[in-house]
């Protein structure tokens, strides 16, 4: 295999000094030192494609790409949104410009890339997924939901996508039509959610953790002890789950009928009365 990479590279090489400016060339050997984390090299052939071709998308947007995984991200930014200036229906340019913009914390901009991602490609399943991570508002509830479904609906294996809108409607927290906030959990849909995380990711603790407590919230206390005892089984150190498997323990204590004392056995036969006077 890497001798076959090897004689590639080989080829784009004598590729480029037979033509300079020959773009493809550039750009497929970037994308191979890419792979090869020559990441310098790689970034100076993509350079190279915009400067023979200023509107060559494929190599403006691995340019962004790179110098993003390099935490270059002015640069990067820039270069995403010259990718989208010039094809304005380029879903992964404004998916992964909404990840930056997360990393910059500029969380209004980067909703409005999502969607606009999740506008051109319904089918993107993590842009809706995403989408719905930002969405921590009250206000934006059933938004959320919404698009957690619709990120499951594409992609039933996506455990993140299920654990986070176990949580989401295990909190219950929204503003309802007339405008006031309320709590309204609904346990049935957040115990299904975290059960399929389980399913697909056993090893999630923090799925078995907030299971626990929707088992505990409604008494369910045998259920509940197990999942909080699988979450720390996989993760020791997590002291939530210790803290709130003692609040269950000492709960079930208090619950359970405290032992009868032993009456004091009568002795066996009669007892002489007692004369008066002595």
């Amino acid at each position: 295999m890497e001798l076959i990479i090897s004689d590639a590279k080989t080829h784009l090489e004598k590729s480029i000094e037979l033509n300079p400016d020959f773009t493809e060339a550039h750009f497929q050997l970037a994308l191979l030192l890419k792979d090869q984390g020559q990441f310098k090299a790689a970034q100076r052939h993509l350079e190279r494609t915009i400067d023979i071709d200023v509107g060559y998308i494929p190599g403006r947007f691995q340019l962004a790409l790179l110098l993003h995984e390099q935490q270059a991200l002015d640069q990067a930014r820039k270069h995403y949104l010259e990718t989208i200036d010039l094809d304005s229906h380029h879903a992964e340019a404004h998916f992964h410009l909404a990840l930056l913009l997360e990393e910059l914390e500029e969380y209004s901009e980067a909703k409005d890339h999502l969607a606009k991602a999740t506008e051109i490609d319904q089918n993107y399943t993590k842009a809706y997924y995403r989408l719905a991570r930002l969405m921590i508002d009250p206000d934006d509830y059933e938004l959320a939901r919404q698009n957690y479904q619709m990120a499951i609906d594409i992609d039933d294996s996506l455990a993140e996508a299920h654990y986070y809108l176990g949580k989401l409607v295990a909190g219950g927290r929204k503003i309802n039509e007339d405008g006031t906030f309320v709590i309204e959990p609904d346990y049935d849909l957040a115990k299904k959610n975290f059960r399929q995380t389980i399913e697909l990711d056993e090893q999630n603790y923090r799925a078995h953790f907030n299971l626990a407590k929707v088992l505990a919230t409604e008494s369910d206390n045998t259920q509940a002890e197990g999942h909080f005892k699988q979450a720390i089984g996989i993760n020791p150190g997590y002291a939530k789950a210790h803290f709130h498997l003692a609040l269950l323990l000492i709960e079930v204590g208090r619950l359970m009928p405290e032992e009868t004392a032993p009456q004091p056995k009568q002795p066996a036969g009669r007892t002489k009365p007692r004369k008066a006077g002595k």
